[in-house]
C-alpha cells in the first residue's frame, strides 16, 4: 500500500488539531494578532514506512523528536482492512512525565493533523495486542512542518531594515572621506614613492644577510651529516666490540666450568653417587653397545658390554633431554676430560656427576617470590637424578631395543627408590 500525498502547506496551517477543531482559547485568539500563521515547509521532515509487519500480540513504536512548535500530520491505513489500536503520547521538554493527546482506538486507517505549541518528544503506537493469531501490515507516513513565528519575522524585517540604513550612512561617510583623500594624492603619492625606495634597500639588505647566513648553514650541515656518519660508524664498531668482549667472556667463564668440574665433586656428591651405583650401572648396560650392536647374536647369549661409547653416553643424555640436538655444548668437554673414548662403568658415574654440575640451574625456583639461591654440587646431582626418574615416563627411547627399555625402566624405578629414601638436603 502507498500512503495517500502529503497535505499541502495551506491545509496544514488551517487544519485543527488531530482530526478535530483548535481549543477554545486559540479560537480566541484568532481575533487578535495571529502568533503562527504558516508553516516552514523547507524544514519539513518526512517519515515514511510501507509493508511494516505488526506481530500478533505485539506493537510498532514510532518516536518524533519535535525541536520546534510544529504541526504533525499522520496518515496511515493497515492492509486488508483489518484493524489495529492507535494511540499518541507526548512528553514536553519541561515536564517530566508523558501525556496521551489521542486515546487508544481501534481503527483500520486515520488522517490528520496535530497542533503542537511546544518542543518535546512524540511517540505513536500502533498495537496489535488484542490479535492472538493474525499480524497486521502496517504503511503510514509522517509529517512534521516548524510553524513560523510572525511576531519574529517582523522583528527580523525591523532588523534588516536598520542594518541597511547603516550601510547606506556607511557609504555617504565613505564617499566624503574619498573626496578628502583626492585632494592629497599628489602628496600621499610622493610619500609612497620614498617608502617603495627606502624598503627596496632595505630588502636588498636583508636578501644579501639572508643569502650569507643561508651558506653558513649549509657548511653546517654538511659538516653535521659527516660527523653524524662517523658516530655511526663509531657505534657500529663499538657494538661488534661489545659483541665479540661479551663472546669471550662467555667462553672464558664455559673454560673456567669445566677445569672447575672435578672441584665440585666434593666426597658427599661421590658418596651419594655411589649409593645410587646400582642403577647407574644397569643405565650403563641398557645403553652400552646401543648404537653399535653386534649385527646378529647367538639365541639365548647375551654378552654384556664392558664399555660405553661416548656417543651413546651423548644419546642418553639426549634421549632424557638434559641436552639438546643441536649445537654441541662446550661443556661437554668438560664431562669427558681425562676419559677414554670407551668409559668403563666408573667413568660413565663420573660423567654422568659432571653432566649433573654442567647442565643443573644454577640457583634454586622460588615459589613464593623469595630470591632464588645457588644449588650445591650434591643439590645439582639430586636434580639431574630426579630429572632421568620424571622424564622416563613421558620419554619414548625410540632407539632402544625391548630389552634395553626394560632395563632403563627398571633402572629408574630403582633410583626413585633411592631417592625417595635419601633424604633432601
Amino acid at each position: 500500500h502507498t500512503p495517500r500525498p502529503p497535505l499541502s502547506s495551506h491545509a496544514m496551517s488551517s487544519a485543527a488539531s488531530y482530526d478535530e477543531d483548535y481549543d477554545a482559547n486559540r479560537a480566541e485568539g484568532e481575533q487578535g494578532e495571529e502568533e503562527f500563521v504558516e508553516l516552514d515547509l523547507e524544514k519539513t521532515l518526512t517519515w515514511t514506512g510501507n509493508a511494516v509487519t505488526v506481530q500478533a500480540g505485539g506493537e510498532f513504536r514510532m518516536p518524533l523528536l519535535v525541536p520546534y512548535p510544529s504541526v504533525l500530520a499522520i496518515q496511515f491505513e493497515v492492509d486488508g482492512g483489518y484493524d489495529i489500536e492507535f494511540s499518541l503520547t507526548f512528553k514536553d521538554d519541561n515536564e517530566s512525565e508523558s501525556s496521551v493527546l489521542v486515546e487508544p482506538v481501534r481503527v483500520s486507517d486515520r488522517e490528520g493533523q496535530l497542533d503542537i505549541d511546544t518542543t518535546g518528544v512524540c511517540e505513536i503506537i500502533w498495537s496489535n495486542a488484542h490479535a492472538w493469531m493474525s499480524s497486521k501490515t502496517l504503511s503510514y507516513q509522517l509529517q512534521l512542518a516548524p510553524k513560523l513565528d510572525m511576531r519574529w519575522r517582523k522583528r527580523q524585517l525591523a532588523a534588516v531594515t536598520a542594518a541597511t540604513d547603516f550601510r547606506m550612512l556607511a557609504a555617504v561617510e565613505m564617499a566624503d572621506k574619498v573626496d578628502e583623500d583626492m585632494k592629497g594624492v599628489k602628496q600621499r603619492t610622493g610619500e609612497l614613492q620614498e617608502a617603495v625606495s627606502a624598503c627596496k634597500e632595505q630588502t636588498a639588505t636583508a636578501q644579501s644577510k639572508y643569502e650569507r647566513y643561508l651558506s653558513h648553514v649549509k657548511r653546517l650541515e654538511e659538516e653535521v651529516a659527516a660527523a653524524k656518519a662517523h658516530a655511526d660508524a663509531a657505534a657500529a664498531e663499538l657494538a661488534a666490540a661489545h659483541k665479540e668482549e661479551a663472546h669471550a667472556e662467555r667462553a672464558l667463564v664455559s673454560l673456567q666450568q669445566i677445569r672447575q668440574l672435578d672441584e665440585a665433586l666434593t666426597p658427599e656428591v661421590l658418596a651419594f653417587l655411589e649409593e645410587c651405583a646400582p642403577p647407574l650401572e644397569d643405565v650403563f648396560g641398557a645403553y652400552a653397545g646401543s648404537l653399535y650392536a653386534p649385527e646378529r647374536e647367538e639365541e639365548g647369549e647375551e654378552t654384556p658390554s664392558t664399555a660405553i661409547d661416548r656417543a651413546e653416553v651423548l644419546h642418553m643424555l639426549q634421549d632424557f633431554e638434559i641436552i639438546g640436538r643441536g649445537k654441541t655444548p662446550q661443556l661437554l668437554c668438560g664431562v669427558f676430560i681425562g676419559c677414554p673414548q670407551q668409559l668403563s662403568v666408573g667413568d660413565f658415574k663420573r660423567a654422568v656427576a659432571r653432566a649433573a654440575l654442567a647442565f643443573a640451574p644454577a640457583t634454586t625456583q622460588a615459589d613464593d617470590g623469595a630470591d632464588p639461591e645457588p644449588l650445591m654440587p650434591m643439590q645439582k646431582l639430586r636434580w639431574l637424578f630426579e630429572t632421568l626418574v620424571a622424564r622416563v615416563q613421558t620419554i619414548k627411547l625410540p632407539v632402544l631395543e625391548l630389552r634395553r627399555r626394560a632395563a632403563v625402566l627398571k633402572a629408574m624405578d630403582s633410583l626413585k627408590r633411592r631417592l625417595d629414601a635419601s633424604p633432601r638436603k
